[in-house]
């Protein structure tokens, strides 16, 4: 059969895309590898426990991966939004809220109004600065710049004022002011990733969609300037990787990739992607711009919080490791993560790709020296049943001035027709799930080569 759209990747963006398109009668050939769907925002089961690949929360106000669901006919139920924000002190807990008392009330309010009245276009002029660049206009504040760079640490994973793009932040806080009224809005998909990626698989399928899994694409064909579909690696072990026959050839007038930057090059053959874009991707893809993080999953009989279930708390220092990151108890948004009596925590800490990344000893100090930290920073921890460690290096390109817009890929790869990209790498604004929804989005629109009326009063790329 010859498809319409090949999609290749199951992640959330490639999932969003498939779901759109299919719901607008096109014929959609979706292709993962894995055997699990969602890509990074995976989940598995752990001593009875949900544990997920990101540690994700969704930022998504009711305009991307909640909007995608209403339209094919899923119902994403919000949890409890967050309810504080409490960040570490040199030796203690204290709510965001007093660090910018006194005069920084006014400068925050500066800050807002100031952002309000700023449109997402001219946010574009901001890809090279940092948020406190951007700030300091309206305020010198230093309680005032630790508010939102304090909520970047979380969003971002960044843990220095200078590593945090002005143009990406004030996108979300824009977003979130608009929509919800609050610096910030999150929540936990009610039942979980995995329920909520194969509601979305089996709505597909329904939609008249072919979900091929697991199945490695091994190469995307390109044919005269135009896509032409996929090949399939064979999974006979006997036979070659590579080369005509090699596995199944999937047909297609349009595909669209759903890769992150330093897998794209992979999928094609030699001098097929356009100079220009695969220079853009070899720079994104360096090592050092990726963003990464270490830290621990904990599960124990009371909540491992600093002052609520239902906290995003941060720190721009722990008292060891000096680094910054976040801890969040998901038991707290939905307790169904958890079997009964028990709490699951996680705490993660962002680390400079650019000297630290593969340096094992480095790495492994520093999860000796986390655990002594969240003890003493999170003291239910020190009655955990058990603890987990996790590494992160996958996360994504870290969002730094310079790295973020129009220096990534956009959806549509000049020169190859009907050959497209999605997932949140590409050009796009937003934070984790929310961000590659919102990419699905826009990849979608890009191959229909039209706006979607549902989604008119949502803002994307």
């Amino acid at each position: 059969m010859r498809y319409d759209v090949v999609v290749v990747g199951a992640g959330a963006a490639g999932l969003a895309a498939a779901c759109l398109l299919a719901k607008q009668g096109k014929r959609v050939a979706l292709v993962e590898r894995h055997r699990y769907l969602g890509g990074r925002a995976m989940e598995r089961r752990f001593r009875g426990h949900q544990l997920g690949l990101g540690s994700h929360l969704v930022e998504d106000p009711g305009d991307s991966l909640t909007r995608v669901c209403q339209f094919i006919g899923l119902n994403l139920e919000h949890s409890e939004r967050s309810d504080s924000m409490p960040f570490w002190d040199r030796n203690r807990w204290r709510p965001i809220q007093e660090f910018y008392g006194g005069s920084g009330k006014q400068g925050l309010k500066r800050c807002i109004h100031a952002l309000n009245e700023t449109s997402y276009e001219e946010l574009d002029r901001w890809d090279h600065a940092s948020l406190r660049e951007w700030m300091s206009q309206y305020t010198k504040e230093e309680g005032v710049y630790l508010v939102w760079e304090a909520i970047s640490i979380l969003e971002q994973i960044t843990d220095k004022w200078y590593d945090h793009s002005a143009s990406e932040n004030l996108y979300v806080r824009k977003l979130h002011y608009e929509r919800k009224r609050t610096a910030g809005y999150s929540f936990w998909p009610m039942g979980g990733w995995e329920k909520l990626w194969k509601q979305m698989a089996d709505r597909f399928v329904e939609l008249g969609g072919t979900i091929m899994q697991p199945e490695t694409v091994e190469r995307v064909l390109v044919e005269e300037g135009r896509a032409r579909g996929v090949q399939l690696r064979d999974k006979d072990p006997e036979r070659p990787l590579h080369g005509e026959g090699s596995g199944k050839r999937i047909e297609a007038e349009n595909v669209l990739v759903n890769a992150p930057v330093w897998d794209l090059p992979k999928l094609f053959d030699d001098g097929v992607l356009p100079w220009s874009l695969l220079e853009r991707v070899r720079m994104l893809a360096n090592n050092r711009n990726k963003a990464c993080w270490l830290g621990y999953w904990i599960a124990a009989r009371e909540p491992v919080i600093a002052s609520s279930q239902r906290e995003m708390a941060s720190f721009a220092a722990t008292p060891r490791t000096g680094l910054g990151g976040f801890t969040l108890n998901f038991t707290g948004y939905d307790p169904g993560v958890s079997p009964p009596g028990e709490y699951l925590t996680c705490v993660g800490a962002a680390f400079d790709a650019t000297q630290h990344y593969g340096d094992r000893p480095w790495i492994e100090r520093k999860f000796r020296d986390l655990w002594l930290d969240i003890e003493e920073m999170l003291p239910a921890s020190k009655g955990a049943l058990w603890k987990k460690p996790h590494l992160v290096t996958t996360y994504g390109v870290v969002n730094k001035p310079g790295l973020v817009g129009a220096v990534r890929p956009d959806a549509w790869v000049r020169e190859i027709e009907g050959l497209w990209l999605t997932g949140d790498t590409t050009r796009s604004r937003g934070i984790g799930v929310d961000k590659a929804a919102r990419t699905g989005i826009t990849a979608c629109e890009s191959v229909l080569g039209s706006r979607l009326p549902f989604f008119a009063d949502t803002v994307h790329y």
